[in-house]
């Protein structure tokens, strides 16, 4: 006996081969003992058409949902900036009245609080990336990047001259003069 598989085509495959088998060597037989009855092949036969005729209602189902999953998906992704535009338009006009966004669905935005710790290491680090880069032009100031002090030390008790060392600008020459 061969064994069972869930694959639901498979499971088509093996009922369509059950049809076919017993329309090719049992169909002749007047009726067999199956479980407890008697069944003439022709019965049998609409047991697996029946299983059959299930079996592909499913998989036309699916192909249905997968359809209509796809077309759902494509539909928010090109919408999705308009909602988006849209969205924010509501919260600007009702930004104060969170009753009148409860009815959209939507609440105010709640401002981020930048802890004391974040915004002295921010600083420092915006000051160690001056000082690095010192007086260049706008391509090459984008490559450099200054480095904090060890993370041991504490960031608003450090200034960036002292952890940095003596800062010496480039020398840079007077334009020539255009004739």
């Amino acid at each position: 006996m061969t064994t069972q598989s869930n694959k639901r085509s498979d499971q088509i495959a093996s009922d369509q081969a059950m049809i076919n088998g017993i329309q090719k060597f049992l169909s002749q037989l007047a009726s067999l003992p199956v479980g407890s009855q008697n069944m003439t092949p022709a019965d049998i036969v609409k047991v697996f058409q029946d299983r059959l005729t299930a079996g592909l209602a499913v998989q036309t189902a699916d192909a249905a949902r997968t359809a209509a999953v796809s077309a759902n998906r494509n539909e928010r992704l090109k919408t999705a900036a308009t909602v988006q535009s849209f969205r924010r338009i509501v919260v600007g006009m009702f930004q104060q009245s969170p009753d009148t966004l409860a009815v959209f669905n939507l609440s105010a935005p709640k401002v981020a609080k930048k802890s004391v710790a974040s915004k002295a290491t921010a600083v420092a680090k915006s000051k160690a990336t001056r000082t690095a880069r010192g007086t260049k032009g706008s391509k090459q100031k984008q490559s450099i990047k200054g480095t904090l002090p060890d993370a041991s030390t504490d960031p608003a008790e450090t200034s960036p001259a002292a952890a940095s060392g003596p800062v010496t600008a480039p020398a840079v020459s007077p334009p020539k003069p255009t004739t």
